[in-house]
């Protein structure tokens, strides 16, 4: 009885279950830290609320004051950065993630917005998952810059990288440690589905979900169009089609399988398992090879607890995650999402992944995560940001 009331005052304080659970199997040892932690939390809602909620009633004011409201009053209370289009920056590209602009002196600028896409549909809006994705793939340039050159130049904002534009090469290059998935050219789909042949390594039959390979192997797919479906690729099929040279592929998958030993090993000093990733390389105008686009983020990479990760395995339960397969997994249990109309995520949903990616920076990295000014519209902050390359 004890332990239950011990249970639901921590509830009562917003501390996750599984994190009560964590916290009374240490005896309470560190409560106080704990709460410490909480109670910053708590207070960085508390005040990102009270500015929303001064600005909800400054535009219901001027409701009742007989003004009309336009788009541009609502953009104050918009929770995501979902950019469509900077008309004062050029040449506009959309991803499924991010908005390109390339600029005529060969730099390429890059917003992340706060879309989540999966199962190549864009699924909703996730308040800080631009900044999140923006800010790790900062951090993993930072500490692989050894292995690759990246295609980095500057951040003049949060959601923002300003990079160089390179000639991008038609393959993603997908590294996978462990038998795990849910998308179509995941190996743990095609496992399930009976293959055991596949981008030309064979793997042994009677593994179990989410168990480690033999040895890492890389999974190239095709790089689909925004709305299409990216196609798992072999070896020989890229060579075939000429996707690739014999020496492309064979530096690339070099670089891939050095970056994914990197990744693990900075995890696992973080209390992490980095299961599979995927990179993207391009050609810089002397040919050589340079990373791009994003690196380990919770976007292209599948992030474990390695503390829970044996017993869950044991128990046959996913694993503890931080990635997007927390609405991945959602969407998956409730429909066929390459066939059925995908239902609406609710809100609880969404909010809950913005603390996974916000707790997945903070753990991964190891450094606290700075939310903006919430009176400060996002799409108002990134043109103030990128005022000196407006007209480039």
């Amino acid at each position: 009885m004890v332990r239950l009331h011990q249970v639901l005052a921590l509830k009562h304080l917003g501390l996750p279950l599984r994190r009560v659970g964590e916290l009374l199997g240490d005896e309470l040892a560190d409560l106080d830290a704990v709460l410490l932690l909480q109670e910053t939390a708590l207070r960085a809602r508390i005040a990102d609320d009270a500015s929303r909620l001064e600005l909800l009633v400054a535009v219901r004011r001027r409701l009742a004051s007989g003004e009309t409201l336009s788009v541009d009053d609502l953009i104050h209370l918009t929770r995501e950065t979902v950019m469509t289009d900077l008309p004062e920056l050029p040449n506009h590209y959309q991803g499924k993630v991010r908005d390109n602009y390339d600029l005529p002196d060969g730099r390429r600028v890059i917003v992340a917005s706060d879309r989540l896409s999966a199962f190549d549909l864009n699924l909703c809006a996730v308040p800080h998952k631009g900044q999140v994705l923006t800010q790790t793939a900062r951090y993993w340039f930072d500490v692989t810059d050894d292995i690759c050159p990246n295609h980095v130049i500057a951040y003049p904002d949060p959601n923002v990288l300003v990079c160089r534009r390179l000639e991008m090469l038609p393959v993603e290059m997908v590294v996978r440690g462990y038998l795990a998935g849910t998308t179509s050219t995941s190996i743990l789909t095609l496992y399930q589905a009976g293959q055991r042949e596949m981008y030309g390594v064979r793997l042994p039959d009677g593994m179990r979900p989410n168990q480690a390979l033999p040895a890492p192997m890389v999974t190239p797919t095709s790089k689909a169009a925004h709305g299409d479906h990216d196609a798992p690729l072999s070896p020989a099929q890229i060579l075939e089609q000429g996707l690739l040279t014999a020496d492309q592929w064979d530096e690339l998958s070099a670089i891939a399988l050095a970056l994914y030993a990197r990744g693990c090993e900075l995890a696992a000093t973080r209390g992490l398992i980095l299961a599979d990733t995927k990179y993207e390389f391009g050609l810089d105008p002397d040919g050589r090879v340079v990373l791009a686009d994003e690196i380990h983020t919770p976007d292209s990479s599948r992030f474990w607890r390695s503390a829970t990760y044996e017993d869950r395995f044991g128990q046959g339960e996913r694993p503890d995650s931080f990635d997007k397969d927390f609405v991945r997994s959602w969407v998956a249990a409730r429909c066929d999402p390459y066939k059925d109309p995908i239902p609406e995520i609710p809100e609880e949903i969404i909010l809950a992944t913005s603390d996974i990616y916000i707790e997945a920076f903070e753990t991964i990295t190891g450094l606290p995560f700075v939310k903006p000014d919430a009176g400060e519209p996002a799409p108002t902050r990134i043109r103030r940001n990128l005022a000196r390359f407006m007209g480039a």
